[in-house]
């Protein structure tokens, strides 16, 4: 789960915003009510809540509001200002997944708290890209190639190995038109109706022999009839992402990600950090999933 998912979660669950912070949630809840429910008549007092939801989500929530000062008071020495951009579009993606969709609908988060949270999380991925090095890049480069690298390419599916010569014989053709073929000839109706495309896919997700005859395509070929289980296919190359420069804005992606709970420890390291009674910090304030900390 991403760093700004799992905050996200952590403030719903709290049923405060991530902005306000956990202190300003349980004095309001002391001067809202002294009873927070009633069982048959019997009641709930305000204060037994505020005591299990300090026990139960206290630390994590002071956590991540220790994570916010640190990331925004390195991101101010080091004059990293926030990307409104990039805050912009990752606020779009982040509201495209369900889990999202879900909170947001059942009014346990609003677009605001969405955007609080990616308001840090842009000048921590800032910060964690300035140490990366050219030499690491590379190193993920040659360790991942299977992962990283991509083919777009269009395929015409048909059974019958004469009609695939014959349709291979006019798709081969200067100029012509693939994804009229694909439309008219293709039995794979996932496909057809989009002219045969069927996206992007990862060098790994091919057989060995299927990758190698594609990736040494060029742009625009076509291929020979290739036969599956599904029967035989041709395929016509659209584009490829092979290379270091073209792959290096999704292994950037990667090694962020991966490096994001180790930075904010290397910020806690040196920071001095106070905590009031009964307020207290889980022993570590890594940004991995919720439970994995140690208490």
């Amino acid at each position: 789960m991403s760093t700004g998912l799992r905050l996200l979660r952590l403030t719903a669950v709290a049923g405060c915003s991530f902005a306000l912070g956990y202190g300003f949630c349980v004095q309001k809840m002391r001067t809202d009510r002294e009873v927070a429910a009633r069982v048959n008549g019997e009641a709930i007092p305000a204060a037994e809540l505020r005591s299990e939801l300090l026990k139960r989500f206290g630390p994590d929530v002071l956590r991540d509001l220790v994570h916010q000062r640190l990331i925004m008071q390195e991101a101010g020495k080091r004059k990293v200002k926030s990307d409104d951009a990039l805050i912009e579009k990752r606020l779009k993606e982040m509201k495209a997944q369900p889990e999202v969709q879900e909170m947001l609908k059942s009014g346990q988060v609003d677009e605001g708290d969405l955007r609080r949270n990616l308001t840090t999380m842009g000048p921590l991925d800032a910060l964690v890209k300035g140490e990366l090095t050219i030499e690491e890049e590379n190193k993920f480069y040659k360790q991942h190639r299977s992962e990283l690298e991509t083919v777009k390419v269009q395929q015409i599916l048909l059974l019958d190995k004469a009609q695939a010569d014959k349709v291979y014989a006019e798709a081969s053709k200067p100029g012509v038109d693939f994804a009229a073929l694909a439309k008219k000839y293709s039995l794979d109706t996932r496909t057809k109706t989009q002219g045969g495309l069927l996206g992007e896919v990862h060098r790994g997700e091919l057989t060995p022999e299927l990758a190698e005859a594609l990736f040494a395509m060029k742009t625009g070929q076509v291929s020979e009839p290739v036969e599956s289980e599904d029967g035989l296919h041709i395929f016509r190359v659209v584009s490829t992402r092979t290379g270091l420069d073209e792959l290096r804005p999704q292994i950037e992606e990667r090694l962020i990600a991966a490096r994001r709970g180790d930075y904010v420890e290397e910020l806690r390291a040196t920071a001095k950090i106070e905590t009031v009674p009964p307020y207290r910090l889980p022993a570590s304030i890594s940004t991995t999933n919720p439970g994995d900390d140690e208490h």
